[in-house]
């Protein structure tokens, strides 16, 4: 058995969503169990609708869900074959967005923003796009069944970050996966959406879906999870930055999620652990182009010949904090108190560079930055650095001397601020300003590949 996650791109319309389904005709024999993303540009407009009925701009709420229900209509329309399956499935989706305008309706007259009414909300472009992907799969022969992710993906109740309770939902799917499998359909659910063990609604938090697939393929021991994408796979680079960027054809777990968290936004660090602690491969792939090779991800890889590095990762929009103790002498307290006060700010650092005078810390997303300040301030003094920029080198041959020396002379060259080693051995980290990172990147990539293969 197979667990095949389609993204939002990979069914943003009609024509892809046909696409999709001979992609999985395709792979039969495996026993698939399909897992899609809402239409591209979906959850944005459920966030955005959310934001409009907590303010009660009814005004600014209309054209939103206008949009929601063209975009929807209009993917149907194109890929369901027959007008009576049309018009059973239009007949579906016209109580979707009923249920969904209402629930809307609520949030604007109570003011009930809460977190708990945001996943209720969200979990409809996953519901929308499940039902209308399993009715263009009926229509096209494929005995294909819907299956609420609710009635399954068993979580907490962190809304909006919810953690899948693995075991609850290895119960779950025994009960309600496995005789759909035996009976020979396909199951098409929904991802980044669960229930909590009352029956509310969740959702998993970025790259949702990713985990609701490895999440699947981990209880089931599925023989490997493939997430469809539109690129053909993990690149040595971003490939806006460096055109010269290739696909990588495998690499081991390590690496991906130095990659991941790094700057690959093919795949979010999370999304890889429950098929990390099965060992079950990952395979990358391209919808558009289903030929492709991709990328594999193995819990071991064979080190890459020739260049010391797999890829060149890179993430701008990051900030660099200094927290120097008063007293400059050593105290072993020190850097704990930085980082406990951190957590209890939740706030997850990208690098720490710490020692028992200094701790720098690089910081990304939304902060509440005079706040954590004001908590960093009661150990020493502060100095936040905007507009920087993290970019790490990647490869298993970084645990060797000779490779890490190599790669920390290339990155001396762009005169970072910060550097680290990662934790697995397998990265080389630097924090530089971001308007360097364009030219960095390029450089590196040169350095590792092009001119590895040169000489």
């Amino acid at each position: 058995m197979i667990v095949m996650k389609f993204g939002g791109t990979s069914v943003a319309e009609a024509d892809r969503i046909l696409g999709v389904a001979e992609i999985v005709r395709a792979r039969m024999d495996r026993r698939p169990i399909v897992v899609v993303s809402a239409l591209a540009g979906v959850t944005d407009l459920l966030v955005q609708a959310v934001a409009a009925a907590r303010r009660g701009d009814l005004a600014g709420l209309e054209p939103i869900l206008a949009d929601l229900e063209r975009r929807h209509r209009w993917a149907l329309a194109g890929s369901v074959e027959t007008s009576r399956d049309r018009h059973h499935l239009s007949l579906d989706v016209d109580g979707l967005f009923e249920d969904l305008k209402e629930k809307l309706r609520s949030i604007r007259i109570l003011g009930e923003g809460t977190p708990r009414a945001a996943d209720a909300i969200l979990a409809y472009g996953e519901t929308l796009s499940a039902r209308i992907v399993a009715s263009a799969f009926q229509g096209l022969g494929l005995p294909a069944a819907p299956l609420d992710p609710r009635d399954v993906l068993l979580t907490d109740d962190r809304f909006g970050e919810a953690k899948p309770d693995l075991d609850g939902v290895g119960t779950r799917c025994l009960e309600r996966i496995t005789p759909m499998l035996e009976q020979g359909q396909i199951p098409i659910l929904g991802g980044f959406v669960g229930a909590t063990a009352e029956g509310e609604t969740t959702t998993l938090g970025r790259g949702g879906s990713d985990t609701s697939a490895a999440v699947l393929g981990s209880v089931l021991d599925a023989e490997e999870i493939q997430i469809w994408t539109d690129v053909d796979g993990l690149m040595s680079a971003d490939p806006r930055l460096v055109p010269e960027a290739h696909p990588i054809p495998q690499l081991s777990f390590a690496e991906a999620v130095e990659l991941a968290f790094y700057g690959a936004k093919v795949l979010h660090p999370d999304s890889l652990a429950p098929a990390v602690r099965r060992r079950i491969p990952v395979r990358v792939l391209n919808s558009m182009r289903p030929e492709a090779p991709g990328t594999v991800i193995l819990d071991e890889a064979p080190p890459s010949s020739g260049a010391d590095v797999v890829s060149v990762a890179s993430r701008p929009g990051v900030r660099a904090v200094r927290v120097s103790s008063p007293r400059m002498r050593v105290d072993p307290e020190f850097a704990a108190g930085v980082l406990g006060s951190l957590s209890a700010q939740q706030v997850a650092p990208d690098l720490v560079v710490a020692s028992e005078v200094a701790v720098d810390l690089v910081l990304s997303g939304k902060l509440d930055l005079p706040r954590l300040e004001e908590c960093l301030g009661r150990h020493g003094d502060v100095a936040v650095r905007e507009e920087r920029a993290i970019i790490c080198a990647v490869g298993s041959k970084l645990t060797e001397g000779s490779a890490r020396r190599r790669a920390l002379e290339a990155l001396a060259e762009w005169e970072p601020e910060l550097v680290g080693l990662g934790g697995s051995g397998v990265s080389v980290t630097a924090v530089i300003p971001t308007p360097r990172l364009s030219e960095a990147v390029r450089g590196l990539h040169r350095r590792f590949f092009e001119e590895a293969r040169a000489g």
